[in-house]
């Protein structure tokens, strides 16, 4: 996996949000991690657990005010996205790193027609570019993900699309550019099953065609099993185990995955019930010491509660940062 092409690398990012003069809440912690050339990465955790904190702060879409970066970089090429001016992100925003949000509804302006919005995608980062042509792309894109009639379509409202839809055309907005890396934060959570596998396979499709990278945030380890080259798993702000989309669903290590998976319904499996983990995702303002899942946790020690454990390769290719795996490593 080193010998592969890094495209995106993420060192020690630190993520604090001000919430008053007095108050500072951290919502991610030393996170580091690497997007490599053409493979999806992704990030699984429940609410709350600073999956959409880290990929809003990659194009730092957190409100300036009150977001702070205390630590870390953030290298794309040759540049520490943390450093930029703001002119500067602006020309990799929506060109070089494209973001697809969970509610299309809400990221589009319900003033402008869909065409008026794509083609003002395009115009942004080629301003010299004739009306004309970027009609013409636009409705190329529309017909790439798979709605008839782009020319109606060019010319409706938002609020005039299904759902579906709507996801679909804020998919052909991010990849007008022809971005390099696709950041999807739960971009098919308020669709149907049937939609959101439509979506999904058009997602892969259009990966393949233009080679790019992609960064997936979900909650739902189905989307994920069918989406992930490797996966990083995410509690409490901090990064608990990355791996391998077929090695963490074969033999996940740290409790947090364990627990996802057995609250997942399983192909060939029959369950009466579904187990579910106790407790909930803690607030930023209640985040305990040492390992943030001690509380939610059966194998819970009192070094759990004190430090959080060493980040380890495990396996190849499979690190975890677990006391309790450390302690059942050693004795096995």
């Amino acid at each position: 996996m080193s010998e592969r092409e890094v495209l995106l690398d993420v060192q020690e990012l630190s993520v604090d949000f001000r919430v008053d003069r007095k108050t500072t809440l951290r919502a991610v912690r030393e996170g580091s991690f690497q997007v490599y050339k053409g493979e999806t990465l992704g990030i699984l955790g429940e609410s709350g657990c600073g999956k959409s904190v880290t990929c809003m702060s990659i194009l730092r879409l957190e409100p300036e005010k009150t977001t702070r970066y205390p630590s870390g970089r953030i290298l794309f090429g040759n540049q520490d996205l943390l450093t930029l001016a703001t002119k500067e992100l602006g020309k990799i925003r929506g060109n070089e790193i494209g973001m697809i949000f969970q509610e299309p509804m809400t990221a589009m302006n319900p003033l402008f027609t869909i065409g008026d919005q794509m083609m003002e995608v395009l115009r942004i980062h080629h301003p010299h570019m004739e009306k004309g042509d970027a009609y013409e792309q636009c409705i190329r894109m529309i017909e790439n993900v798979k709605i008839p009639n782009p020319q109606r379509i060019m010319k409706s409202y938002p609020f005039s699309l299904s759902g579906g839809m709507l996801q679909r055309i804020m998919i052909g907005m991010a990849m007008l550019n022809r971005p390099k890396l696709l950041i999807c934060d739960e971009p098919t959570t308020a669709l149907d099953v049937t939609i959101q596998a439509q979506v999904l396979d058009l997602m892969n499709q259009l990966k393949r065609e233009q080679e790019m990278s992609i960064i997936f945030v979900t909650h739902d380890l189905g989307v994920i099993s069918e989406m992930a080259d490797r996966v990083m798993v995410m509690y409490g702000g901090r990064k608990c185990e990355e791996a391998l989309a077929t090695s963490l669903f074969q033999e996940p290590l740290h409790p947090y995955t364990q627990g996802l998976i057995r609250s997942h319904p399983q192909p060939g499996e029959k369950r009466e019930r579904l187990e579910v983990i106790p407790g909930s995702v803690p607030a930023l303002k209640d985040m305990p010491a040492g390992c943030p899942f001690h509380n939610r946790c059966p194998y819970a020690s009192d070094e759990c509660k004190e430090t959080f454990p060493v980040y380890e390769e495990a396996l190849p290719d499979h690190w975890v940062a677990c006391h309790h795996w450390r302690k059942a490593a050693s004795h096995g």
